[in-house]
């Protein structure tokens, strides 16, 4: 009989001392939670470091155009208005002349004339206006002219000849007709060919009036050396 009690206390033993591990592994594995309070931040600071890179950054990105005030170009100061004639109560003055014996040197007065025929009097040289109504003037009426014929050459444009003709009737002289102009060739023998007209007058019969009256008249090729000549024949 006692080994057999003695085995089984033995295994009591054991049994215990494992339950007892288990309970303590168990124990071990799960833990009540431990409730914290947790500590209140402490309020954020009203100014705060700025970081150059991000300042930079921002300059950079910034779409604001650059004429206008910005953080960065700008500050404000306070205006403090003056006191009425304080704005220059710190410069002293500088006089140019004396308050107490001011000269002025002042031309002399001149004296105005007592009417404008006076006034035009007075005016050199020798009073070209004095006539001005006063008289009566006589205009005499210019005499009548045929026309006018002035030669250059064509190539230099130099005049070697002007002349009003008195001696040209073009028909129909009561109409208006324009300024013409005739180009001409001569050489040792005299013209050749005949007038060539560029520019007409606007009226048939006085452009070949001219045209005869170069060539049987006023005889172009006997007067002109030989080369290329522009003529003009105006009213």
């Amino acid at each position: 009989m006692k080994p057999r009690a003695s085995r089984t206390t033995r295994t009591w033993t054991w049994a215990a001392i494992a339950g007892v591990i288990v309970l303590v592994w168990f124990m071990y594995l799960v833990r009540v939670p431990v409730t914290r309070l947790e500590e209140a931040l402490p309020p954020a600071p009203s100014v705060r470091l700025v970081d150059p890179v991000i300042n930079k950054e921002t300059m950079l990105l910034d779409p604001t155009p650059l004429f206008l005030p910005t953080a960065f170009n700008s500050s404000r100061k306070d205006y403090v208005p003056l006191e009425p004639d304080g704005a220059f109560a710190g410069f002293e003055p500088k006089l140019t002349f004396d308050p107490t014996e001011l000269e002025l040197n002042l031309p002399s007065p001149t004296a105005v004339p007592g009417s404008p025929a006076d006034a035009l009097a007075g005016d050199p040289p020798g009073a070209p206006f004095i006539g001005f109504g006063r008289a009566n003037l006589v205009v005499e009426p210019v005499g009548r002219r045929g026309a006018y014929v002035e030669i250059a050459e064509a190539g230099s444009g130099r005049t070697v000849f002007g002349k009003a003709v008195a001696d040209a009737h073009p028909p129909a002289s009561s109409l208006p007709w324009q300024p013409m102009e005739f180009m001409a060739a001569v050489d040792s023998a005299g013209l050749v060919g005949s007038v060539v007209p560029t520019t007409r007058s606007g009226i048939d019969e006085v452009d070949a009036y001219f045209g005869r009256y170069l060539v049987d008249t006023l005889r172009v090729g006997q007067r002109l050396a030989p080369g290329f000549y522009r003529i003009s024949v105006g009213p």
